[in-house]
Parts: structure tokens; C-alpha cells; sequence
């Protein structure tokens, strides 16, 4: 179960179970789920959308396995083209692998956008000339299948963030205020690779701080208890407790070892366990990924609202203008609160989140405000 490993009044520490299922058999994580599920809820609302609108075939199916597509390959393209192009280097199929870690969000979108417009349009050869011409499925054109889709893609993009926070990935910055999320689930992950053994690692906060924003915990290893291995995590421990945490404030800490192997450190035995225990020092950062999944839940009830009231007399786009202007408008102030995902990103002035984000908000107001005049919802939004 997802489970907060300590609870303060201001912040707490994020220890997750990340998996649902894990045995010899099978593997299931809770990101995986969330992922699957926002396919899953998606298919039913685009459904129910168009039978509200009595435009209902098996082509709506077609249109969710392009949106499908659209998404995990974007996805991964977008992560290997964006973030990882050296991966290309060694094997160009890494490009279509989207079943790795590594997905980017910005690709999703271009993804999606790319995916429906193969669902859409066709090109034939007219009079010796080629032309490219919308299919107009069911009566509907490609910026109004978007405006439908598009509160899957927002409701789909809340899940997947929240699945992020459940891997303690894409962190947020530190905030530097007695209040935030220690992330310790890799930490615990860090500290099994390094000492053998090792069964649990629990954080406990003590309620002192080592400086603002610092919240001061105690740490305890928890080995297996068989007393013959106990010569052997002793020597291990001796050899690397002064490199088992960063001493010092680096851009992916989330507990620290401020004094190295000089920290203090007792062992304890009893009849049910060997452990160790220890001072360490926590990092309160912000959680990115809740501040995201919220925007875009919010975003998507906004658009669901304007479908619901005004479906009818919507000019194609509008919805589709709404999604990009809100979701990459605060997605580029969003982004100043994440660390960077990769290290060039230090050079530039802005990361490559803020940087992705502009083509997609001026698209967004370029299918907002075509033949304003016509636009119903723009008159809405003005009275």
C-alpha cells in the first residue's frame, strides 16, 4: 500500500510502495497502472461524448489505438531526441523503445497532435496534383476530434504525474523552508545496493533541524538478523559509511551524511533483528509532480465544463486552443520549480521544459483565436 513513512505538520517523508504486484511471476507498478488507467477512463469518456453527440461508430475506437500510438511513441521519441540523443549512438531501435524508463511529456503532446492528424487526414492524387484532405469521420474534422480527446489527454496527464510521485522522479527543487517532501524510497533503493543484507530502511523525523529546510532524521538499517553475517556488515559498514549519503548539498540529494564517517552511529541486536542506526540530514523539496497533476486535473475539468455547456455552438479548435495555452502557460512556470533532468540544461537560460513549451502555448493561441469573430467561447469568456 502507498504510505507515508512519517507525517510532520509541515512536511512529510515520501516512502512509497512502488510496486502493486511483485513476485518471481509478475511485476505491476502503481505508474504502470495509473498509465494504463488513463487509456482506460480516456476510451470511456470519449465514447460517451460522441453518443451524447449521436456521432458513435467503431471509428472512435480507431481514433483511441492512433491516440495510443501517438502517445508511446511520442513519448519515448521525444525523451531520446530531447534528453538522451547519444542513446542513437549505439542502437537507433532505442528510439521505438518506449517499454524503457525514459518518457517525455513534450513528445507525448507532439505525439498525440501527429497521431490524429494520420487519423484524420488522407492525401490522394487529384488531376495529376496530390492533395491532402480532411476525412471529416463521422462529420467531425481534425480540431474537433481534438477538442474531444482533449480532456482525455489532460485527465490521462494528472495520472501519469501522479505516478511520477509515486517513483520519486522528476523532482522538485528544494525549497528551503521548513516544510516540503523528503523523497527517501531512493535512498533506501541506494543504501540496499551499497551494504549486504539489508532488509528494511526506515526515516524517522526527530523534530530538530540541521538548517532551514533540513529537517535533522534518524535512520535505521535493518539487517538480516542471522548472527554469522553480522562480521560482514560491520566491515562493510565500516568501509563506506562515510560514502553511503553525499555530505555535501548536490542537485538530487534527499537525505545527506553532513559528517561523513564521523557521524555517530550505534548497533543494536535483538532477538528479532540487527539494525543500525544513525543522525542523518533530510531535504525538503517541492512536490513538482502534485503541483503538475493538480494543474492539469484542473484544466481538465475547465475544458470538460465548456464541452458540456457549449459542445454544440464550440468553433473547431477552441477546446484544443484552451488545453495548450493553460497547460504549457503553467507548465513553463511549473518547470522553475523542478530540477533539470539533464546536465546541459545548466547552460542554457531556460531548461528544456520551459524551452518545449513555447511552440506548443503559441500553437495553442494561433487555434484559439483564428476567426475570433466566430468564436463563440472567446464572446463567453468576454461577458
Amino acid at each position: 500500500m502507498l504510505a507515508w513513512q512519517c507525517f510532520a505538520l509541515w512536511g512529510f517523508l515520501w516512502q512509497p510502495e512502488i510496486y502493486i504486484v511483485q513476485n518471481e511471476f509478475l511485476s505491476i507498478r502503481w505508474y504502470s497502472l495509473l498509465f494504463v488507467m488513463g487509456f482506460v477512463l480516456g476510451r470511456f469518456i470519449v465514447v460517451r461524448s460522441y453518443r451524447l453527440e449521436n456521432g458513435y461508430d467503431h471509428t472512435v475506437d480507431l481514433q483511441m489505438f492512433y491516440m495510443v500510438a501517438g502517445t508511446l511513441l511520442g513519448a519515448r521519441m521525444g525523451h531520446v531526441f530531447f534528453y538522451e540523443p547519444h542513446l542513437l549512438q549505439n542502437n537507433f531501435w532505442e528510439l521505438f523503445f518506449f517499454w524503457k524508463s525514459g518518457l517525455a511529456s513534450h513528445g507525448t503532446a507532439f505525439g498525440i497532435l501527429l497521431g490524429m492528424v494520420f487519423y484524420s487526414f488522407q492525401g490522394k492524387f487529384e488531376r495529376n496534383r496530390f492533395r491532402i484532405r480532411d476525412r471529416l469521420r463521422r462529420g467531425y474534422d481534425y480540431f474537433q476530434v481534438m477538442d474531444r480527446l482533449i480532456i482525455v489527454v489532460a485527465l490521462g496527464c494528472a495520472l501519469i504525474r501522479v505516478g511520477n510521485f509515486v517513483n520519486s522522479e522528476i523532482i522538485g527543487k528544494p525549497t528551503q523552508k521548513n516544510y516540503g517532501i523528503i523523497f527517501v524510497k531512493p535512498v533506501e533503493e541506494h543504501i540496499k545496493s551499497q551494504l549486504p543484507f539489508v532488509q528494511e530502511v526506515v526515516f524517522k523525523e526527530t523534530g530538530r533541524y540541521y538548517e532551514t529546510g533540513k529537517p535533522k532524521l534518524k535512520t535505521h538499517i535493518i539487517f538480516e538478523r542471522e548472527a554469522y553475517k553480522e562480521e560482514r556488515i560491520r566491515n562493510s559498514i565500516k568501509k563506506r559509511l562515510g560514502s553511503l549519503l553525499p555530505i555535501k548539498m548536490g542537485q538530487y540529494s534527499h537525505i545527506m551524511n553532513p559528517m561523513g564517517a564521523k557521524v555517530d552511529h550505534v548497533f543494536y541486536r535483538t532477538s528479532d533483528h540487527f539494525e543500525l542506526q544513525m543522525e542523518t540530514v533530510g531535504v525538503y523539496r517541492h512536490p513538482s509532480q502534485l503541483y503538475e497533476s493538480l494543474t492539469y486535473l484542473l484544466i481538465g475539468i475547465l475544458v470538460y465544463l465548456i464541452w458540456n455547456k457549449h459542445r454544440i455552438q464550440l468553433r473547431p479548435g477552441s477546446l484544443l486552443g484552451v488545453f495548450l495555452m493553460t497547460a504549457f502557460g503553467g507548465r513553463f512556470l511549473l518547470e522553475s520549480l523542478k530540477e533539470n533532468q539533464v546536465g546541459f540544461e545548466a547552460t542554457l537560460d531556460f531548461n528544456l521544459g520551459q524551452i518545449l513549451s513555447i511552440p506548443l502555448f503559441i500553437f495553442g493561441i494561433y487555434v484559439f483565436i483564428r476567426n475570433l469573430k466566430g468564436n463563440l467561447l472567446f464572446k463567453t469568456l468576454r461577458r
